[in-house]
């Protein structure tokens, strides 16, 4: 009989312990399969929200190519680029993991009002925004594909060093007036 016992309570510790592993296997397999599907509904948006931005930018770019010079068109488009770049920051802000390419791109589209400011006429306005949006594009792009964000261009550098130039002669300006 102490035989039968001891049989009986090893087969029931079998029992329960592979009843606890199977449990503890499927808990672990629907945590893994929701991280999963965690991360794949956030890479499914980072990618859908880079896009619309993405999109944005292009059209913007097309957009300044085309406006008129005059006061009605430059008026027409200012209105569309205050409008454009509300828009634009809000659709870059729901890119999940996109601190540094949004301080970048940030960093590059705050120049772009600067063109009437430095006296550039339409062309050189026209060129100074492509170009923006162009670096602006680049480092859009490379976030989507997930590669390492680019180095700002020479262009870019060199036309920044012209606005904050601009600003010191101001600032140096105000101060003897």
């Amino acid at each position: 009989m102490q035989a039968e016992v001891s049989a009986g309570l090893i087969g029931l510790a079998g029992a329960v312990v592979g009843a606890a592993g199977a449990l503890l296997g499927g808990w672990l397999q629907q945590r893994h399969q929701a991280k999963t599907a965690k991360a794949e509904r956030q890479e499914e948006r980072r990618y859908a929200a880079g896009q619309a931005a993405l999109d944005m930018l292009i059209r913007f770019r097309h957009a300044t190519a085309s406006r008129i010079n005059d006061d009605e068109g430059m008026d027409a488009w200012t209105e569309a680029f205050v409008e454009w770049s509300v828009t634009f920051d809000a659709a870059l802000y729901v890119v999940p993991d996109g601190d540094e390419m949004r301080k970048r791109v940030f960093g590059i589209m705050g120049f772009v009002g600067y063109h009437e400011e430095l006296g550039q006429n339409h062309s050189e306005a026209c060129l100074w925004i492509d170009a923006l949006c162009r670096e602006a594009i680049a480092v859009l792009s490379a976030f989507l594909r997930e590669e390492p964000l680019p180095e700002p261009s020479q262009f870019f550098l060199d036309q920044r060093e012209m606005v904050r130039a601009h600003h010191r002669l101001q600032f140096e300006q105000g101060d003897r007036g």
